[in-house]
């Protein structure tokens, strides 16, 4: 399995976690982010619930629930953490329990887990005191696994929403150009940073990188549906979201009117140490 370089951490990786503002934006539409957004392999959820000890998981940055209800159809007692309250009550509408706060400042108040997991949310921690805090909520031998989506969007539409997004907001912390080659290595620098914090507690053993390979195919609608959720653009004025639809349509009406996308959705995992 791949495992994650140790060193020096970067510190020109751009810090998501930095701007709250995004972080905590995404509750503006909470129907079209569940609506919109894919759910995770069930092979990911499964490998993760074998590899704990129990099946007491709490979700950091639980959202409107996605990854929340795959666990508890999977049989597990989950606990959500969401500094969103519209999110939060989102959530709560499928009987997910949720509680609103930034996970840097929530307290386990002596309450232990099996499992802490993130899905498509981590970024948005701080990543030394995330693992920190992850490590408090543990119990020994429990296992912290956030995991993301890792989309290769079509270089055509990446030209696009880049294009796009530089003429409407060129300040949108949301940079596509990034992924105008392969995507997952786009993205192994923020693993790393997230890899490099949990080695900066102390407290867990030697992260380790899972990957699970899938694609979707989107139509017009659903891609045009989804991309408003993405971090960066949920805060474009309608005008300027507008123009980045309508440049986002055409790329894909010259894709024939769909666009398949192969995913990869990456699991950093390390388990809390039963010695520290």
């Amino acid at each position: 399995m791949p495992t994650l370089a140790q060193g020096q951490p970067d510190d020109s990786v751009p810090e998501p976690h930095r701007h709250r503002q995004t972080a905590e934006s995404f509750g503006v539409d909470p129907e079209r982010y569940d609506r919109a957004r894919p759910p995770y392999p069930q092979a990911l959820v499964d490998r993760i619930i074998a590899a704990s000890p129990g099946r007491q998981v709490l979700d950091v940055g639980a959202g409107t629930g996605i990854e929340a209800r795959q666990f508890q159809a999977a049989g597990c007692t989950v606990l959500g953490v969401e500094p969103d309250a519209r999110m939060a009550a989102f959530a709560r509408l499928s009987r997910i329990e949720v509680e609103v706060s930034r996970f840097e400042d929530w307290q386990p108040a002596g309450r232990q887990f099996d499992a802490v997991i993130a899905g498509t949310a981590w970024h948005w921690v701080d990543p030394v005191a995330g693992a920190a805090k992850a490590a408090q909520a543990l119990r020994p031998g429990g296992r912290l696994a956030p995991f993301h989506h890792v989309p290769q969007i079509p270089a055509e539409l990446t030209a696009a929403l880049a294009e796009a997004l530089q003429r409407v907001a060129p300040d949108s912390p949301f940079n596509p150009g990034l992924l105008q080659g392969s995507a997952l290595d786009a993205y192994q620098p923020l693993f790393a940073k997230i890899a490099d914090g949990i080695r900066r507690t102390g407290r867990f053993s030697e992260p380790e990188q899972w990957r699970f390979a899938w694609e979707r195919t989107y139509t017009r609608e659903e891609w045009l549906d989804q991309l408003p959720t993405f971090g960066g653009l949920t805060q474009l004025p309608a005008d300027k979201m507008a123009a980045v639809l309508d440049r986002a349509g055409t790329a894909i009406d010259k894709l024939g009117g769909r666009a398949t996308m192969p995913y990869t959705s990456v699991v950093i995992t390390s388990t809390r140490s039963r010695t520290t």
